[in-house]
């Protein structure tokens, strides 16, 4: 009987950090199904990031905070806690809003789901097909996270959470609360220093500050999804929240 390590690292890995439906079922044997292929490095990093109880804490708070946002976002009370806070907006701020929205659909587009049904094809022989979709995939998923947590953290997005949560607005509490969480820190500083990489699993991310080592993360693409999603349509939520009368034009 073969032992199937690479399976067994997979399933509990993605049954720790992934989402429903996501890696390999119990009835595949990964390790005879790629036996030529060399997985232990990439094997061993996620194996130390599922024994990392620290990463899985941080981990479970940020998919909690993930539920309990999409479980508020099923309405317009969102918009009208945020409606009632929004006094101005400067036209630069609105526009590095509304830019930063639409740069998010078109990274979206790259997704190969997508690209496919629009028949988008980016020709680049050095790679193989099977890599090319890997790093589409993983391509769309970075765009759309540095889009949303590195460029829109700057703009208005975060004033306005700021304001409104202050407020007690209870939605407000709990967006503002996913966008802060430790989880999601973590790897908006690793977009902001470059210190991440793909592998064949998920997206490696290394928060680092002068040579320290602050947290490691493999994240799954499903997972990855999921939390642009939902940052996107809280981005979407408040452009549409703020009243075109109350942006203030430059003199």
């Amino acid at each position: 009987m073969n032992t199937d390590l690479y399976g067994h690292s997979l399933r509990k890995f993605y049954n720790r950090f992934g989402m429903e439906n996501e890696g390999p079922s119990n009835s595949i044997n990964v390790s005879s199904l790629l036996p030529s292929i060399d997985f232990s490095d990439e094997i061993k990093l996620i194996d130390k990031i599922c024994n990392d109880q620290t990463v899985f804490g941080k981990f479970k708070e940020c998919r909690m905070l993930i539920n309990d946002v999409a479980d508020s976002l099923q309405d317009e009370s969102f918009m009208n806690e945020i409606n009632n806070t929004i006094i101005d907006v400067k036209n630069d701020d609105y526009e590095h809003l509304t830019n930063g929205i639409f740069w998010q659909y078109l990274a979206s587009v790259l997704d190969p789901k997508v690209s496919e049904k629009l028949d988008i094809n980016i020709p680049f022989n050095p790679l193989p097909s099977i890599h090319q979709e890997l790093l589409k995939t993983q391509g769309s998923l970075i765009f759309r996270l540095y889009i949303g947590l590195v460029y829109m953290k700057e703009g208005p997005i975060i004033n306005i959470l700021k304001r409104s949560q202050r407020n007690k607005n209870p939605i407000s509490q709990k967006v503002y609360k996913l966008m802060k969480c430790d989880y999601v820190r973590h790897i908006r500083n690793a977009l902001s220093h470059s210190t991440f990489k793909s592998t064949s699993f998920g997206i490696y991310f290394k928060d680092e500050d002068k040579g320290i080592l602050k947290c490691e993360i493999v994240a799954s693409p499903k997972f990855l999804d999921s939390l642009t999603t939902w940052i996107m349509l809280i981005n979407y939520q408040c452009s549409n929240a703020i009243d075109p009368k109350n942006i203030k034009h430059k003199d």
